[in-house]
């Protein structure tokens, strides 16, 4: 068998291997998929503030206990990260009242816009006991 012979051969053993091997990769996919929607984390997770952003919004805060929020915030799927009177910051969602927040949360104004705001609010960390 000359070279081309060896050639043609060598690719239909590879289309063959490719066949068989797609729906491998098809069930490898469907695996990946299954175990991403098993990690999912809770709606109002915890998004990280920078300092700057933290010392605008203690500049423009009237209150003693602070809410500072951001509107476009990457880790977050619905884009808003807040913290909530003290709190830690959280990922939230804006709303028109509280049917459009989850279960065991509160629309809550602020500023002129309003955020699903937890009914147990996520408690800052400290690195003391």
């Amino acid at each position: 068998m000359g070279a081309h012979g060896r050639m043609k051969n060598s690719m239909k053993t590879r289309n063959a291997l490719g066949a068989m091997l797609a729906p491998l990769a098809w069930l490898g996919a469907l695996a990946l998929g299954a175990s991403a929607c098993d990690d999912e984390q809770p709606f109002f997770h915890h998004c990280p503030l920078s300092s700057s952003i933290i010392q605008v919004c203690e500049e423009e805060s009237t209150d003693t206990e602070l809410t500072c929020v951001v509107k476009e915030h990457p880790m977050c799927d619905e884009k808003v990260c807040a913290a909530w009177a003290g709190s830690d910051s959280f990922c939230t969602r804006t709303c028109a009242d509280d049917s459009g927040c989850p279960a065991e949360s509160t629309c809550k104004p602020h500023l002129d816009f309003k955020i699903c705001v937890p009914n147990v609010l996520p408690v800052p960390y400290s690195p003391f006991p």
